[in-house]
Protein backbone atom coordinates (compact mmCIF):
# COMPACT_ATOMS: atom_id res chain seq x y z
CA UNK A 1 0.00 0.00 0.00
CA UNK A 2 1.25 3.52 -0.79
CA UNK A 3 2.52 5.72 2.02
CA UNK A 4 -0.19 7.36 4.08
CA UNK A 5 -0.49 11.02 3.17
CA UNK A 6 -0.68 13.37 6.14
CA UNK A 7 -2.49 16.69 5.97
CA UNK A 8 -2.70 19.58 8.43
CA UNK A 9 -5.37 19.14 11.08
CA UNK A 10 -6.92 21.45 13.65
CA UNK A 11 -4.35 20.44 16.24
CA UNK A 12 -2.17 23.38 15.20
CA UNK A 13 -4.42 26.07 16.79
CA UNK A 14 -4.48 24.10 20.07
CA UNK A 15 -0.71 23.67 19.94
CA UNK A 16 -0.31 27.43 19.35
CA UNK A 17 -2.57 28.22 22.32
CA UNK A 18 -0.56 25.93 24.57
CA UNK A 19 2.74 27.42 23.40
CA UNK A 20 1.35 30.89 24.16
CA UNK A 21 0.22 29.85 27.64
CA UNK A 22 3.69 28.47 28.36
CA UNK A 23 5.50 31.53 26.97
CA UNK A 24 7.14 34.11 29.29
CA UNK A 25 4.09 36.41 29.18
CA UNK A 26 1.60 33.54 29.32
CA UNK A 27 -0.22 31.91 32.22
CA UNK A 28 1.81 31.43 35.45
CA UNK A 29 -0.02 28.19 36.30
CA UNK A 30 0.61 26.63 32.88
CA UNK A 31 4.25 27.75 33.00
CA UNK A 32 4.79 25.93 36.30
CA UNK A 33 3.45 22.57 35.18
CA UNK A 34 5.73 19.57 34.65
CA UNK A 35 5.10 16.05 33.34
CA UNK A 36 4.94 14.87 36.95
CA UNK A 37 2.41 17.53 38.00
CA UNK A 38 0.16 16.67 35.02
CA UNK A 39 -0.13 12.97 35.85
CA UNK A 40 -3.13 13.38 38.12
CA UNK A 41 -4.92 15.52 35.52
CA UNK A 42 -4.32 12.91 32.82
CA UNK A 43 -5.93 10.22 34.98
CA UNK A 44 -8.79 12.51 35.97
CA UNK A 45 -9.57 13.42 32.37
CA UNK A 46 -9.38 9.79 31.25
CA UNK A 47 -11.87 8.69 33.91
CA UNK A 48 -14.19 11.60 33.12
CA UNK A 49 -14.13 10.46 29.49
CA UNK A 50 -15.09 6.94 30.58
CA UNK A 51 -18.03 8.36 32.52
CA UNK A 52 -19.10 10.40 29.51
CA UNK A 53 -18.98 7.30 27.31
CA UNK A 54 -21.12 5.43 29.85
CA UNK A 55 -23.68 8.26 29.72
CA UNK A 56 -23.73 7.95 25.90
CA UNK A 57 -23.96 11.72 25.57
CA UNK A 58 -22.12 12.82 22.40
CA UNK A 59 -21.71 16.40 23.63
CA UNK A 60 -20.10 15.26 26.88
CA UNK A 61 -17.91 12.74 25.08
CA UNK A 62 -16.71 15.41 22.63
CA UNK A 63 -15.96 17.78 25.51
CA UNK A 64 -14.05 15.18 27.51
CA UNK A 65 -12.08 14.08 24.44
CA UNK A 66 -10.96 17.69 24.10
CA UNK A 67 -9.86 17.78 27.74
CA UNK A 68 -7.84 14.59 27.30
CA UNK A 69 -6.36 15.83 24.03
CA UNK A 70 -5.27 18.98 25.83
CA UNK A 71 -3.12 16.89 28.16
CA UNK A 72 -1.38 15.30 25.16
CA UNK A 73 -0.69 18.70 23.59
CA UNK A 74 0.39 20.09 26.98
CA UNK A 75 2.98 17.34 27.50
CA UNK A 76 4.22 17.58 23.92
CA UNK A 77 4.78 21.33 24.38
CA UNK A 78 6.80 20.78 27.56
CA UNK A 79 9.06 18.26 25.86
CA UNK A 80 9.33 20.48 22.81
CA UNK A 81 10.69 23.23 25.07
CA UNK A 82 13.27 20.73 26.29
CA UNK A 83 14.24 20.02 22.67
CA UNK A 84 13.37 16.32 23.09
CA UNK A 85 10.34 15.88 20.79
CA UNK A 86 7.30 17.82 19.61
CA UNK A 87 3.66 17.17 18.73
CA UNK A 88 4.55 16.32 15.14
CA UNK A 89 6.84 13.55 16.37
CA UNK A 90 4.03 12.20 18.55
CA UNK A 91 1.65 12.07 15.59
CA UNK A 92 4.22 10.56 13.23
CA UNK A 93 5.17 7.98 15.84
CA UNK A 94 1.65 6.73 16.45
CA UNK A 95 0.89 6.70 12.71
CA UNK A 96 3.96 4.55 12.05
CA UNK A 97 3.05 2.25 14.94
CA UNK A 98 -0.52 1.70 13.73
CA UNK A 99 0.65 0.93 10.20
CA UNK A 100 3.35 -1.42 11.51
CA UNK A 101 0.88 -3.28 13.73
CA UNK A 102 -1.72 -3.74 10.98
CA UNK A 103 0.16 -5.51 8.18
CA UNK A 104 -3.11 -7.19 7.13
CA UNK A 105 -4.44 -3.73 6.25
CA UNK A 106 -1.39 -1.78 5.11
CA UNK A 107 0.69 -4.68 3.74
CA UNK A 108 0.01 -8.11 2.29
CA UNK A 109 -0.40 -10.11 5.51
CA UNK A 110 -3.45 -12.32 5.99
CA UNK A 111 -6.06 -11.46 8.63
CA UNK A 112 -5.69 -14.93 10.17
CA UNK A 113 -3.70 -14.87 13.40
CA UNK A 114 -3.82 -11.08 13.74
CA UNK A 115 -4.01 -11.14 17.56
CA UNK A 116 -0.89 -13.30 17.88
CA UNK A 117 0.95 -11.25 15.25
CA UNK A 118 0.03 -8.04 17.13
CA UNK A 119 1.71 -9.37 20.28
CA UNK A 120 4.75 -10.54 18.29
CA UNK A 121 5.12 -7.08 16.75
CA UNK A 122 4.85 -5.44 20.19
CA UNK A 123 7.51 -7.78 21.56
CA UNK A 124 9.78 -7.01 18.61
CA UNK A 125 9.28 -3.28 19.17
CA UNK A 126 10.33 -3.65 22.81
CA UNK A 127 13.37 -5.68 21.78
CA UNK A 128 14.38 -3.10 19.16
CA UNK A 129 14.22 -0.39 21.84
CA UNK A 130 16.20 -2.47 24.29
CA UNK A 131 13.29 -2.73 26.72
CA UNK A 132 12.88 -5.62 29.11
CA UNK A 133 10.51 -8.40 28.09
CA UNK A 134 9.72 -9.25 31.70
CA UNK A 135 6.06 -9.03 32.66
CA UNK A 136 6.92 -6.66 35.50
CA UNK A 137 7.96 -4.08 32.89
CA UNK A 138 5.28 -4.92 30.32
CA UNK A 139 2.53 -4.59 32.95
CA UNK A 140 3.39 -1.42 34.89
CA UNK A 141 2.43 -1.22 38.54
CA UNK A 142 0.75 2.13 37.91
CA UNK A 143 -2.17 0.31 36.27
CA UNK A 144 -5.28 -0.16 38.44
CA UNK A 145 -5.03 -3.56 40.16
CA UNK A 146 -8.02 -5.07 38.37
CA UNK A 147 -6.86 -3.87 34.95
CA UNK A 148 -3.34 -5.15 35.58
CA UNK A 149 -4.68 -8.57 36.63
CA UNK A 150 -6.84 -8.73 33.53
CA UNK A 151 -3.91 -7.95 31.25
CA UNK A 152 -1.76 -10.56 33.00
CA UNK A 153 -4.40 -13.25 32.52
CA UNK A 154 -4.82 -12.36 28.85
CA UNK A 155 -1.07 -12.69 28.28
CA UNK A 156 -0.42 -15.86 30.27
CA UNK A 157 -3.57 -17.98 30.60
CA UNK A 158 -6.24 -19.47 28.37
CA UNK A 159 -8.50 -21.23 30.87
CA UNK A 160 -12.06 -21.86 29.66
CA UNK A 161 -14.95 -20.22 31.52
CA UNK A 162 -16.14 -23.53 32.98
CA UNK A 163 -12.73 -24.17 34.54
CA UNK A 164 -12.65 -20.65 35.99
CA UNK A 165 -16.11 -21.19 37.47
CA UNK A 166 -14.97 -24.44 39.07
CA UNK A 167 -12.00 -22.61 40.60
CA UNK A 168 -14.40 -20.05 42.07
CA UNK A 169 -16.53 -22.81 43.61
CA UNK A 170 -13.40 -24.38 45.12
CA UNK A 171 -12.25 -21.04 46.52
CA UNK A 172 -15.67 -20.34 47.99
CA UNK A 173 -15.66 -23.68 49.82
CA UNK A 174 -12.13 -23.02 51.10
CA UNK A 175 -13.17 -19.61 52.42
CA UNK A 176 -16.28 -20.99 54.09
CA UNK A 177 -14.21 -23.72 55.76
CA UNK A 178 -11.58 -21.25 56.91
CA UNK A 179 -14.21 -18.92 58.37
CA UNK A 180 -15.61 -21.83 60.41
CA UNK A 181 -12.37 -23.55 61.44
CA UNK A 182 -9.93 -20.64 61.66
CA UNK A 183 -11.85 -17.34 61.89
CA UNK A 184 -8.80 -15.55 63.32
CA UNK A 185 -6.37 -16.64 60.59
CA UNK A 186 -6.64 -13.35 58.72
CA UNK A 187 -3.64 -13.99 56.46
CA UNK A 188 -5.06 -17.28 55.19
CA UNK A 189 -8.45 -15.72 54.47
CA UNK A 190 -6.78 -12.82 52.66
CA UNK A 191 -4.93 -15.25 50.40
CA UNK A 192 -8.13 -17.11 49.57
CA UNK A 193 -10.06 -13.90 48.87
CA UNK A 194 -7.19 -12.64 46.68
CA UNK A 195 -7.35 -15.88 44.68
CA UNK A 196 -11.12 -15.48 44.35
CA UNK A 197 -10.60 -11.97 42.95
CA UNK A 198 -8.04 -13.35 40.51
CA UNK A 199 -10.25 -16.26 39.41
CA UNK A 200 -13.32 -14.02 39.01
CA UNK A 201 -11.27 -11.70 36.81
CA UNK A 202 -10.18 -14.77 34.85
CA UNK A 203 -13.83 -15.75 34.39
CA UNK A 204 -14.62 -12.32 32.98
CA UNK A 205 -11.68 -12.62 30.56
CA UNK A 206 -12.81 -16.11 29.50
CA UNK A 207 -16.29 -14.73 28.80
CA UNK A 208 -14.85 -11.88 26.73
CA UNK A 209 -15.76 -9.21 29.29
CA UNK A 210 -13.81 -6.25 30.68
CA UNK A 211 -13.72 -6.79 34.45
CA UNK A 212 -12.59 -3.23 35.19
CA UNK A 213 -15.41 -1.78 33.13
CA UNK A 214 -18.01 -4.14 34.61
CA UNK A 215 -17.09 -3.23 38.18
CA UNK A 216 -16.96 0.49 37.42
CA UNK A 217 -20.41 0.44 35.82
CA UNK A 218 -21.86 -1.67 38.66
CA UNK A 219 -20.48 0.76 41.24
CA UNK A 220 -21.89 3.73 39.36
CA UNK A 221 -25.31 2.05 39.11
CA UNK A 222 -25.27 1.18 42.82
CA UNK A 223 -24.40 4.76 43.78
CA UNK A 224 -27.31 5.99 41.64
CA UNK A 225 -29.68 3.52 43.34
CA UNK A 226 -28.56 4.63 46.81
CA UNK A 227 -28.94 8.31 45.89
CA UNK A 228 -32.42 7.63 44.50
CA UNK A 229 -33.46 5.84 47.71
CA UNK A 230 -32.05 8.61 49.87
CA UNK A 231 -33.84 11.24 47.78
CA UNK A 232 -37.10 9.30 48.10
CA UNK A 233 -36.68 9.10 51.88
CA UNK A 234 -35.99 12.83 52.17
CA UNK A 235 -38.99 13.64 49.97
CA UNK A 236 -41.20 11.34 52.04
CA UNK A 237 -40.03 12.93 55.29
CA UNK A 238 -40.70 16.44 53.94
CA UNK A 239 -44.16 15.39 52.79
CA UNK A 240 -45.04 13.90 56.16
CA UNK A 241 -43.58 16.75 58.23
Amino acid sequence: MSEIQTTPHDLSPLATIMATLRAPHGCPWDQQQTPASLKSYILEEAYELLEAIDSDNPDNICDELGDLLLQVVFLAQIYNERREFDLTAVIKGICAKMIRRHPHVFADADTHGHAQRWEQIKLQERQDKGHSQQLAHRLPGSLPALKRTQKLIKKTADNPAVERLQQLHTGQKQLEQCMVDSPHRQQQMQEIVAQLFFDLTGLAVALGMDAEDLLRQKTTATIAEIDDRNTAVVSSNLTNS
